[in-house]
C-alpha cells in the first residue's frame, strides 16, 4: 500500500473512528452478542455421514465426503446471505430479519423490506459487513432469494416465504448500488435501483404449487456466467404435484437459464427451463415454467438449495438444507451435499448430515470463497433461528461461515499448517494507558490467557476504551505476515474492532471481532512486511461495567494476548 495514501486514509479513518469508538451497542440481535464469533485455528472434524439405506441415488465415487477444517466466522445478527463478488473487489449480498450495527430490517414485520450489504475484505475470518439500507420487497413475508452480480449489475429477487402457495415476484436491480438507500413504500423509487417487481407477484406465471417460488443464482466464477454465457437459477419446489413446498422444504430441485442482461433477466418470457434428458443424455430446454422437470427429486429430503461450479474438481456441487419444523415425515434436520459433472446432472450424493447446527438453512458457496487448492471452500449458512441446543457450537443465527474440504478419492487431506513463531514476547511493549497495578501492557505478550476472567494479571486493560493502543517494538527489523488478538477474558466487555499501524507506514484493519472472553482470537493475514514496530489501536467495543462509578459504558476494554508471527 502506498505510504502517502496510507497516511491520508489513516487521517480520514481517525476522524470517523472518533464517532465510533467504544460505543455501547445493545441493539444487536442476541445471537450477535454472544460467542462464537471467529475462529481462525484449524481443528479438523467430520460430521457423521448418514445417507439413508433407502436413498434412491447413486453415491459419488469421486468424492467420499465432507470434512470441516474447524475454522469458522460469524457476522451480523441477520440471515439470508448469498454473497457475490463485484467489479470493485468487494462482495455484496441481500439480507433480512435482523440487524447490522443497530440497523434493522425485517421481511415479515414492520418494514416489510429486504436489506442489501457490502462486505469488505478477502479473508473469511476478517471481513467487514456494512449495511447499505433496505427497500420494500413486495409486501409482508417477501424475502430475498436471488442475489446475483453479473456484468456489473446487481440483481436481488424476492419471494413470498410464508404463503405456501406464494410465488417469486421478480427483481430489483442496479449498476450503481454502493450507496445507502432506504425506500420502504410500495411505489419506491431512487436514483440507483430499478424496481422491476412483478405487479401481480407471480413472475413466472405459475399456477398451483410452484416450482420456482424460491430461486437462487448458480455460482460460477467472479462474473457468475456459465461457459455458454447464460446465468442459471435453481429452485426447490413441489414434486409431481405432491409434497411440501415452502421456504425451507421443496421435494424437488429445478433449474432454469437466461441470457445475462437486464432486459432478459427481468423478462420471464426470456427464460428456458430444464425439461429432462434425451435418451443420449443431452439436456432439453424449453420455454414455459410448466415444462420444467427436476434435476433432483427426493420427497421428504430436499429443501433450500444452491449450486456452485468447482473448476479444479470439474464438478457442480449442490447443497440442500431441510428443517424438521412442521415436518410430518422427517424427524431431523438435514444438510446434504451432491456432485455432478454437468449442471443438469445426474447428481450423486456425497454427504448427508443430520442435525448439524442443529438447525441449518440457506446454504451457499460463493465462487470467490473457493480456496486456492480448488477443493476446500467457505460455506455460508444461517443457523438456529428457533432452537437453543446449538451443535456444533459455532453455528449461529448470522452470516455463519464454515470452511469445508471435499475428501476426494485418491487425494490425501491437506495437512494442518504448522504454527509459525510468535515473536510478540521478544518485543518491548508500551501502551497509551493501563489500569495499575496489575493490568500492564506486557501482560498482552506473556503467553498466558486467563480464560476464567477472574483476575487482571494476564491481560492489558485501559479505561480509554476507543483510542487506547498497544505498541510492540523489536530491537531489529522483523518480517511478519500474521497477527492474532485475543479479547479480554472478562465476559462483560468485548473488543470488537481495531486497526494496526506498522513502522513501514502501512495499515491493516481488524474488521472481525475476536470471540468474547478470550475463547478464540481474531486473525489478520497480510503480505509479508519487514517492520521495526507495530501499534494496535482499539476502535470499538462493548463494556457493561466500569471500574469507577463516573465512567461511561464502553470505556474499559483490553487485550488478553497479542501474537505476532514471523513470515515463513
Amino acid at each position: 500500500m502506498n505510504i502517502a495514501r496510507n497516511i491520508v486514509g489513516y487521517l480520514l479513518f481517525s476522524g470517523l473512528a472518533i464517532s465510533l469508538m467504544a460505543q455501547t451497542d445493545n441493539s444487536l440481535r442476541e445471537g450477535d452478542k454472544t460467542d462464537p464469533a471467529i475462529n481462525p485455528i484449524y481443528n479438523y472434524y467430520e460430521w457423521k455421514n448418514e445417507i439413508p439405506e433407502n436413498c434412491p441415488f447413486e453415491r459419488s465415487k469421486d468424492i467420499k465426503g465432507v470434512i470441516f477444517s474447524g475454522r469458522y466466522a460469524n457476522y451480523t445478527g441477520a440471515d439470508t446471505w448469498y454473497l457475490q463478488s463485484a467489479p470493485d473487489g468487494n462482495m455484496y449480498s441481500a439480507w433480512t430479519d435482523g440487524k447490522i450495527d443497530g440497523f434493522s430490517t425485517n421481511s415479515n414485520i414492520r418494514s416489510q423490506s429486504t436489506g442489501q450489504a457490502k462486505i469488505t475484505g478477502t479473508d473469511p475470518v476478517n471481513l467487514k459487513f456494512e449495511n447499505l439500507g433496505r427497500m420494500w420487497s413486495g409486501g409482508t413475508n417477501y424475502y430475498p432469494c436471488v442475489s446475483l452480480i453479473v456484468d456489473g449489475t446487481f440483481y436481488i429477487g424476492t419471494y413470498n416465504a410464508y404463503n405456501n402457495e406464494g410465488y417469486f415476484n421478480g427483481f430489483r436491480y442496479s449498476s450503481n448500488w454502493d450507496h445507502f438507500t432506504e425506500n420502504t413504500e410500495p411505489d419506491w423509487k431512487n436514483p440507483y435501483w430499478t424496481n422491476a417487481i412483478d405487479p401481480d407477484g407471480n413472475f413466472f406465471n405459475e399456477t398451483g404449487k410452484a416450482k420456482f417460488r424460491t430461486p437462487h443464482a448458480v455460482n460460477f466464477d467472479r462474473n457468475n456466467k456459465a461457459p455458454d454465457g447464460m446465468i442459471y437459477l435453481t429452485a426447490h419446489g413441489y414434486s409431481s404435484g405432491k409434497g411440501t413446498n415452502n421456504w425451507d422444504k421443496g421435494d424437488a430441485i429445478y433449474l432454469c437459464r437466461v441470457k445475462a442482461n437486464a432486459a432478459d433477466i427481468i423478462n420471464s418470457k426470456s427464460y428456458e427451463f430444464f425439461s429432462g434428458l434425451t435418451n443420449s443424455g443431452k439436456a432439453v430446454w424449453k420455454a414455459g415454467v410448466e415444462n420444467a422437470k427436476p434435476v433432483l427429486d427426493w420427497p421428504n429430503h430436499m429443501g433450500s438449495e444452491s449450486i456452485t461450479w468447482f473448476p479444479a474438481l470439474k464438478k457442480y456441487i449442490l447443497m440442500s438444507c431441510r428443517l424438521k419444523e412442521a415436518e410430518e415425515n422427517l424427524p431431523y434436520n438435514v444438510t446434504s451435499f451432491w456432485e455432478a459433472d454437468e449442471i443438469t446432472g445426474p447428481y450423486k450424493i456425497v454427504h448427508y448430515m443430520r442435525n448439524w447446527g442443529e438447525q441449518t438453512y440457506f446454504p451457499n458457496i460463493p465462487a470467490q470463497m473457493i480456496n486456492a487448492d480448488g477443493r476446500s471452500a467457505w460455506m455460508t449458512v444461517a443457523c438456529n433461528y428457533s432452537v437453543q441446543n446449538i451443535n456444533p457450537h459455532q453455528c449461529r443465527y448470522a452470516a455463519s461461515m464454515h470452511e469445508i474440504i471435499f475428501n476426494v478419492n485418491g487425494m490425501d487431506l491437506p495437512e494442518i499448517p504448522a504454527e509459525q513463531k510468535n515473536i510478540a514476547p521478544e518485543a518491548t511493549v508500551t501502551s497509551s494507558s493501563y489500569e495499575p497495578p496489575v493490568s500492564l501492557p506486557q501482560n498482552a505478550v506473556d503467553g498466558m490467557i486467563d480464560v476464567d476472567g477472574k483476575s487482571l494479571k494476564n491481560e492489558w486493560i485501559s479505561e480509554e476504551g476507543g483510542g487506547a493502543y498497544l505498541k510492540l517494538e523489536w530491537d531489529s527489523p522483523k518480517t511478519i505476515d500474521r497477527i492474532r488478538i485475543y479479547d479480554s477474558p472478562a465476559p462483560d466487555r468485548w473488543l470488537q474492532q481495531g486497526f494496526f499501524v506498522f513502522s513501514d507506514g502501512t495499515m491493516e484493519w481488524m474488521y472481525a471481532a475476536p470471540s468474547n472472553s478470550a475463547k478464540t482470537p481474531a486473525e489478520i493475514n497480510f503480505i509479508p512486511k519487514t517492520v521495526k514496530w507495530v501499534k494496535f489501536t482499539i476502535v470499538k467495543g462493548i463494556a457493561d461495567k466500569c471500574k469507577t462509578t463516573n465512567c461511561e459504558p464502553g470505556q474499559r476494554l483490553g487485550v488478553a494476548e497479542i501474537q505476532v508471527f514471523e513470515a515463513k
